[in-house]
């Protein structure tokens, strides 16, 4: 076990190629395996970002390849000058009961999405205020409160702010953080092993607030949305707080139990947008201020401007503009940054963010095949190849998460969308005709290479 790390890195090694290799994984240490998750260290801020954002699924897919254990990945940054030792595979030791009236700090929760770390514009204003209110009085206003936008805009940043707001505030408050999928297999495993009367203990009473990331993961799990079910009516009618976040409003959540939509109405639902310019510049110039940047302003709005579509890849965009230029030794200029990112980043040139729903559509038209049937089971060249295409393009133009887009092509395993991605990365190097596709399809939704 102690090599889950270094036997997940050699497998994935000949798929991404020495550099990608070298650049983005090599650098990251594991320190630790704990209850099932691998604590890695980054050497920056930068790499653990781009890990995450891109590489992070991929190694967790492996890791279950290799020793059919579904691992966790945490990832530390080092503190510069800091040396930790490396501990692996130390038994979990026994936490400590809490202090009475007070419990430890909650789970899960990063360090790094903080109300003051959250840019405020007109696009995500009412979201954030409704946020601000909720972590101040838990229970008493917004409950639930219902957050939803495209991927990459926020919602996640406004879950873990409140979590670590309503800690600081009051710190005897029991608070649960954790994605939707994570609440469908510990409520599966809880099944499994007969653990059910200790689950629901969990979130039905040793709870006080709890807030639940993509909520629509577990549309057309039966047995889950019953569960969340329940666990929303016993927590509600003892006034704790409530709050989720989703890539669609309750209605438009396909699968979903009526009588869960229903409540998840019941406190108030509010949306994130794609930000502005102005936005998008601010959140920049704080993250470059944060990592040590130097960028001039206009340099600022100028990647502001080409990069439209989320949050994610307008920072993903500052790592690699500013990773080359370290890498290469160059100032960043507004030379450099249409070198690196193009005359227009993803989505630029439409304005607006690419959605998995648009590739659907999009390779639905080229292909002449029905959305339905990229969604569906047949397994026809007709119809596979241009379900891979567009699980392809969905994972590289939104940057949603495997499950995510299992989830918006009927159903599937996340496994099946990373073999899809897989595929056809590696066709494409061989393959003139797929390149030719993919370029006419990005042109078709406005979006760019990245």
């Amino acid at each position: 076990m102690t090599d889950v790390w270094t036997d997940a890195l050699r497998g994935l090694r000949p798929r991404l190629g020495a550099e990608t290799y070298d650049l983005w994984l090599r650098p990251l240490v594991m320190v630790g395996i704990d209850e099932g998750t691998v604590h890695l260290r980054a050497p920056s801020l930068f790499m653990k970002e781009w890990f995450e954002n891109h590489y992070r699924d991929a190694v967790l897919e492996e890791m279950y390849t290799q020793t059919q254990v579904r691992y966790g990945i945490d990832v530390e940054v080092a503190e510069e000058g800091a040396v930790t030792p490396v501990r692996l595979e130390e038994p979990p030791a026994e936490r400590a009961p809490a202090a009475k009236g007070r419990s430890s700090a909650p789970i899960g929760l990063s360090e790094r999405y903080r109300f003051g770390t959250f840019i405020k514009g007109a696009s995500n204003e009412l979201g954030a205020s409704a946020a601000h209110a909720v972590a101040e009085e838990p229970g008493k206003r917004f409950n639930p409160l219902f957050i939803y936008g495209g991927v990459g805009l926020g919602k996640t940043h406004l879950l873990h702010a409140v979590g670590h707001a309503m800690h600081e505030r009051q710190p005897e408050l029991r608070i649960v953080y954790l994605s939707a999928e994570r609440f469908m297999n510990e409520f599966i495993s809880a099944v499994r092993f007969n653990e059910c009367d200790a689950f629901r203990k969990r979130y039905r009473e040793d709870c006080d607030a709890l807030l639940i990331d993509d909520i629509q993961f577990i549309a057309g799990r039966d047995r889950t949305m019953d569960e969340f079910f329940h666990v929303f009516n016993a927590l509600y009618e003892a006034g704790k707080q409530i709050m989720v976040t989703a890539d669609r409003t309750p209605s438009d959540m396909q699968g979903m139990e009526e009588r869960i939509t229903s409540r998840l109405n019941w406190g108030l639902v509010a949306d994130i947008k794609p930000p502005d310019l102005e936005t998008r510049v601010a959140i920049l110039r704080q993250k470059a201020e944060d990592e040590r940047i130097a960028m001039a302003d206009d340099v600022a709005v100028l990647l502001a401007s080409l990069v439209r579509s989320n949050v994610r890849e307008l920072e993903g965009a500052l790592v690699r503009v500013s990773t080359f230029a370290a890498l290469k030794g160059v100032p960043i200029t507004h030379e450099f940054v249409r070198e690196v990112i193009g005359d227009s980043g993803p989505a630029a040139r439409s304005g607006q963010q690419v959605t998995v729903e648009a590739i659907q559509k999009a390779v639905a038209a080229y292909f002449s095949v029905r959305i339905a049937d990229l969604k569906g089971q047949r397994r026809h060249k007709g119809v596979a190849r241009p379900r891979m295409i567009a699980m392809f393009l969905s994972r590289e133009l939104t940057g949603a998460s495997f499950p995510e887009i299992g989830l918006r092509f009927g159903g599937k395993d996340h496994s099946t969308v990373i073999n899809a991605c897989r595929r056809i990365a590696e066709i494409q190097g061989q393959d003139s005709e797929l390149r030719a596709i993919l370029t006419a399809l990005r042109q078709n939704l406005g979006a760019t290479s990245c």
